[in-house]
């Protein structure tokens, strides 16, 4: 890799992220894209570097330019979170804290705002030789990194590439942004919201926010400003054949085509209409690949019952398999997936019997208000 790469990209993708500059005391909150320290933080993590250490090691850093792009905003909600059970949390004036009542160490309860299921892209851009640490250390981090805080882990690797650009705005418009199946032509360009840093030593704009969280410290947090300008960048789309080639899932089936309407019943009477496995009439056709969708083959497909089709699919599920799927043809698998197929029958029958007992109490009679001559419990008697 080149050291006159002068950006660094950071993908910040995961189901929970949590990045806090204006946290006080129980109550925590987060911004809603990744704040400097917290991209700093992970960076640290990734060095290996001690909280003692940390004023050197964030000199360098600090000086590096930094911007976000949001390219799924995600959902802000609430959890709670809980320190110090078992052994107590401490006092101001030291020693440790219990609860009067119990005379048992103390628990502090926090209410946690986090970002569900959002992804931004961050570029830190500024100095070649300090990108080329940072790029590093991703490479091969001393400890865990994750999103904010410990239990936000991401969903994919941080590091996203080094290049040479102008800015960090530019940066971020340069980077195409997956659409997934969305028809968007090749070429196009989508806005995007970003939050970008506003060069030191100029003045900023009037839309520009102050924000305190350029990090000094970590044994006792202390966070210096800078100016943030909202922003919107054009990024360039990836053609939805693209992303169908190079994405770790699959392209969705169209189960209206004509063509899929047509391999389907190919494959039922390859079958002769029993399900593969269990030889039960079989009403479903089960992809054992989606390496062909559109165009698929007679041997990429399975005649199955329902039963069997369920249990496949959990079993795939379950194992996060993509393009290569379970095969209830394939002798080795047979008794996997036979037993979840028991599992399956069993969890109905189940279901079905708490069904039967629900609506059955609906009908239960009440001795108290149909015997003859009985009390009911409000006093009244039955009969006269």
């Amino acid at each position: 890799m080149s050291e006159s790469a002068n950006t660094l990209f950071l993908r910040l993708s995961g189901p929970m992220q949590s990045w806090g500059t204006a946290s006080r005391l129980q109550l925590r909150r987060t911004d809603g894209y990744p704040s400097k320290s917290g991209v700093l933080g992970v960076l640290l993590c990734a060095m290996g570097v001690d909280r003692a250490d940390a004023p050197s090691a964030l000199e360098p850093l600090v000086k590096l330019e930094m911007g976000v792009r949001v390219d799924r905003q995600g959902v802000l909600d609430w959890d709670y979170h809980t320190a110090g059970a078992g052994y107590g949390i401490r006092q101001a004036k030291g020693g440790i804290k219990y609860t009067a009542s119990t005379k048992e160490p103390e628990t502090l309860l926090s209410r946690r705002q986090y970002i569900f299921d959002a992804s931004f892209l961050a570029v830190l851009w500024g100095d070649a030789g300090t990108v080329e640490s940072c790029r590093l250390a991703l490479a091969s981090p001393v400890w865990p990194v994750f999103l904010g805080r410990k239990c936000c882990v991401p969903s994919e690797p941080i590091f996203a590439g080094v290049g040479s650009y102008e800015g960090p705005k530019d940066a971020l418009a340069s980077q195409p942004w997956m659409a997934g199946g969305l028809s968007f032509g090749e070429g196009e360009r989508i806005p995007l919201g970003a939050y970008i840093e506003h060069r030191p030593g100029t003045r900023p704009p009037e839309n520009a926010v102050l924000v305190h969280d350029v990090p000094r410290t970590l044994l006792h947090p202390s966070h210096g400003p800078r100016w943030v300008i909202p922003d919107t960048v054009r990024v360039p789309m990836v053609s939805p054949a693209v992303v169908a080639a190079t994405s770790a899932g699959r392209r969705r089936v169209d189960y209206a085509s004509p063509q899929w309407k047509t391999i389907r019943l190919e494959r039922l009477t390859h079958d002769n209409e029993l399900c593969v496995l269990c030889k039960s009439p079989a009403v479903e056709v089960h992809h054992v690949t989606y390496e062909n969708v559109g165009h698929e083959k007679v041997e990429d497909l399975r005649s199955v019952c329902n039963n069997c089709h369920d249990a496949c699919t959990q079993l795939e599920y379950g194992r996060d398999l993509r393009l290569h799927r379970v095969d209830p043809a394939d002798p080795k698998q047979r008794d996997t997936i036979l037993r979840q197929v028991k599992k399956l029958i069993t969890g109905r029958r189940l279901g079905r019997r708490r069904r039967i007992m629900e609506s059955a109490r609906a009908f239960t009679t009440d001795f108290f208000t149909d015997s003859p001559g009985a009390v009911t419990p409000q006093g009244v008697g039955g009969n006269t």
